[in-house]
């Protein structure tokens, strides 16, 4: 027997609608979850739309406040909060339609930009140790290109530059 649950018609059009009230917008389908399902269920999505009373829908904007819990369960998930652009944050665009800069929104939702100073000490120190083992390796520093953890030394430390020196401040310890 299989672990999925068959979702109907009625679930899609009632999913629909709800995500209308919480997003402020019909929803895109790389954000409907059900998408696939939806389409063969009505033959489309327009049809599935139409099948929800979605289909002249208006509103072009996501609220706020669904905007605010995305970039807090984003945030959640990453361990930081995310970069501005749509590489990290597809509704980025969104955003702008409601905040001057990406620094705006994220202190809105109660995120800062870049770590405070006495935050993540074991996370600095972690990514300070890792890329010292790189640089043995390599027998040089790696550039940031190079280091997978580069958002996270981005966040904590504000830049490649601040990172370097944190990273010589630490091997002149060790030595």
């Amino acid at each position: 027997m299989s672990d999925r649950v068959a979702v109907t018609k009625e679930q899609i059009i009632e999913e629909l609608q709800q995500m209308v009230k919480v997003q402020g917008r019909v929803p895109r389908t790389s954000m409907y979850p059900n998408f696939e399902r939806a389409r063969r269920l009505f033959g489309s999505w327009p049809n599935a739309l139409k099948a929800a009373g979605l289909e002249n829908e208006q509103k072009r904007s996501y609220k706020e406040e669904f905007l605010t819990a995305e970039v807090q369960r984003l945030a959640q998930e990453l361990g930081r909060p995310p970069i501005s652009g749509p590489h990290e944050f597809p509704l980025y665009m969104s955003v702008m339609e409601y905040y001057d800069s990406w620094e705006d929104f994220l202190e809105h939702a109660g995120l800062r930009k870049y770590a405070s100073e006495d935050e993540g000490a074991e996370v600095k120190e972690k990514l300070i140790l890792d890329i010292l083992q790189m640089e043995k390796i390599m027998r040089r520093f790696p550039t940031m290109s190079e280091f997978k953890d580069y958002r996270l030394v981005r966040y904590y430390f504000g830049s490649w530059k601040a990172f370097k020196a944190a990273c010589e401040e630490k091997k002149m310890e060790l030595s």
